[in-house]
């Protein structure tokens, strides 16, 4: 804090007052141009477009695939215990063809 003086000499003391300016240097950032601002508002303004150009994934995308990704090893796991069932029926049947032929 910064004691601010008034120019006034002849004040009583009880008059001087202590200013706080942490405040006025947030105000002035906030009003002063930057790029990461500009950066900021053209992201806010195209981000549909940008996501739409460059075909990038968003968050409910992402859900909806790994939901699906999930479904998909489930099913490769019965498809594959099925394919083991059906080499043990083939090799079955395959048995019983030899044993019919001889």
């Amino acid at each position: 804090m910064y004691q601010a003086e008034t120019g006034y000499p002849l004040e009583p003391a009880e008059k001087h007052k202590w200013y706080d300016f942490s405040g006025f240097t947030t105000r002035v950032e906030e009003r002063m141009p930057s790029l990461d601002k500009s950066l900021d508002r053209y992201f806010d303004r195209y981000m549909d477009s940008i996501v739409q150009e460059w075909e990038l994934i968003t968050e409910p995308d992402l859900i909806s695939m790994e939901g699906r990704l999930k479904r998909i090893a489930e099913e490769l796991g019965r498809l594959e215990k099925g394919h083991a069932g059906l080499i043990e029926r083939a090799i079955a049947l395959d048995a019983s063809l030899k044993e019919m032929g001889r």
